[in-house]
């Protein structure tokens, strides 16, 4: 495993937690995000729309460096020649850990290693999300360029102990309140 990596599993996340019944309930919010080829414009008002995020996430092609896109962590995508970013980042979350690329295709070594329940990628500029085998897989669809109809895709993950919810959102949502 790369050092990288490793790190990036250390990142810390401000998470909500709540005594219920000796308990404790954790909840996270991750803003995520792929395939904004540039449209960084797009990035900046989803900030500025979620202010309080725990966590916003980009799963690659964003044709930008990583402080172009802050806050967003990010990994790779085949569109990516500028900034730092790892292929592969495990995410803890209250549910379980979260592996985030670009390619639609995990890495099972990964999956294993790392106990993953949360599998989140990009690149197909495809919306899903799925539940299968006790792995939940969603790709938000594309920020920019979709091939589902759906520009402007993201979507808003809701992350207790027991479940994640997904909510899938455009961009003309937000730009329509204004």
């Amino acid at each position: 495993m790369t050092r990288k990596l490793f790190l990036s599993m250390a990142i810390i996340i401000k998470s909500f937690s709540l005594f219920t019944n000796n308990c404790i309930i954790y909840s996270m919010k991750i803003l995520l995000v792929s395939d904004s080829h540039g449209n960084n414009e797009a990035l900046d008002l989803l900030v500025k729309t979620y202010p309080n995020m725990d966590l916003y996430l980009h799963l690659g092609d964003s044709e930008s460096d990583e402080y172009s896109i802050f806050p967003f962590r990010s990994v790779r995508g085949n569109c990516d020649y500028f900034g730092d970013f790892n292929d592969q980042l495990i995410i803890p979350t209250p549910y379980g850990n979260l592996l985030a690329q670009h390619k639609p295709t995990p890495n099972s070594d990964l999956m294993r290693d790392y106990k993953v329940k949360i599998f989140a990628y990009g690149h197909t500029h495809v919306r899903k999300h799925i539940d299968q085998m006790g792995i939940i897989t969603i790709n938000p669809g594309a920020i920019s360029f979709a091939r589902d109809g759906n520009d402007g895709s993201y979507a808003i993950l809701d992350i207790s102990n027991d479940k994640v919810d997904v909510e899938f959102h455009d961009l003309t949502e937000i730009i329509s309140k204004k």
